[in-house]
């Protein structure tokens, strides 16, 4: 098989690439910037997924398509979202469809969702996103959807917040709060059930969702998980950190951190604020039993390491990516945040 990983010089896409590549005939990485990893045969293709030439020419020859690429929540670039995530999967679909690629595995969100107005969510539950990232992606699965009328066989992913390995981002806040012992903020008494998925287990179910014939949607998540209080404090206990857990419902932390969000001076966005104190989980039976997949990491091993690849990132800065998802972010006025509570 002939695969292409949009976006492979990425978080998900350099490790997606990682655990396909002994599997498969041949890679190419396709993307606007070189991967700081470098393989022997593993192709790359310099190129702009809303350049629909480049992506045309890119596809041709190819069996197996994993679309990856988007411009992420914490962009706060509501163009890029529809630059990239709209108008790059409508240029891939219809290359592929041109091309007459056999399969594509779309990597969507669970930010398609919004706040669930019921737990566990399936695949086939309202659609409902409440900021501009989860609106790219649901008009992304929309194309997809449109795409399949048309023959394409596609495999729709909407995997929970990524952990483990070489993942940062957002959580590399929470991580620098607790291993210099300060107070960790939490809404609800965390008494939220909030579900992750390990990056070990989303590429199985990736790469097992491209064997399948016929298109399908999953929901991909951790089985084992707990409240968020629990997840919070497993990563606390593991670093032996003096930072204690504080309820901030009502604290005035709260309005300023959401006002600071909306003029970019905190890496916050909306969606943060509004669902961190909610229960958000899949029911994942579907993807057990139609791809046999089986999630072999909890919520808090998934955790643990990623806290445990910050304090290696954090020792040599070198290794730090240009990938928002697995580098330490600029905390911006975060940095005094601990004196509100």
């Amino acid at each position: 098989m002939n695969c292409l990983i949009t976006g492979g010089s990425g978080y998900l896409g350099s490790s997606l690439i990682k655990y396909i590549l002994p599997r498969v005939s041949s890679v190419t990485n396709f993307d606007i910037i070189k991967s700081n990893e470098t393989y022997d045969n593993v192709k790359f293709i310099n190129g702009d997924i809303t350049n629909f030439e480049d992506i045309k020419n890119a596809t041709k020859n190819i069996d197996i398509i994993y679309h990856n690429v988007a411009k992420v929540p914490i962009t706060k670039n509501k163009k890029s979202f529809k630059k990239v995530n709209e108008v790059g999967t409508q240029n891939l679909l219809e290359a592929a469809n041109l091309n007459n690629v056999k399969k594509i595995v779309y990597i969507s969100s669970s930010a398609v969702f919004g706040i669930p107005t019921k737990v566990p969510v399936i695949e086939t539950d309202l659609r409902h996103p409440i900021e501009a990232y989860g609106f790219s992606k649901k008009k992304a699965e929309d194309l997809c959807f449109s795409y399949i009328k048309k023959g394409l066989d596609i495999s729709i992913i909407r995997p929970r917040t990524i952990l483990g390995e070489n993942r940062l981002g957002i959580f590399s806040i929470l991580f620098e709060w607790i291993n210099k012992g300060q107070n960790i903020p939490i809404l609800n008494n965390g008494k939220n059930f909030y579900q992750f998925i390990h990056i070990e287990d989303l590429n199985d179910a990736i790469y097992k969702s491209s064997l399948i014939q016929g298109s399908n949607v999953f929901n991909i998540g951790a089985e084992k998980f707990s409240t968020m209080y629990e997840t919070i404090k497993s990563v606390i206990d593991h670093a032996k950190s003096k930072s204690k857990v504080k309820n901030l419902d009502n604290n005035i932390f709260l309005k300023v951190a959401y006002f600071l969000s909306k003029i970019n001076l905190i890496p916050l966005q909306e969606y943060h604020f509004k669902v961190y104190g909610k229960s958000v989980f899949f029911d994942i039976s579907k993807a057990k039993k139609i791809l046999n997949w089986q999630p072999k990491f909890s919520n808090e091993e998934s955790i643990i390491a990623s806290y445990e690849n910050y304090l290696l990132i954090k020792k040599d800065s070198k290794k730090n990516n240009y990938s928002p998802h697995n580098s330490i972010l600029k905390k911006g006025l975060l940095k005094y945040a601990h004196y509100f509570f």
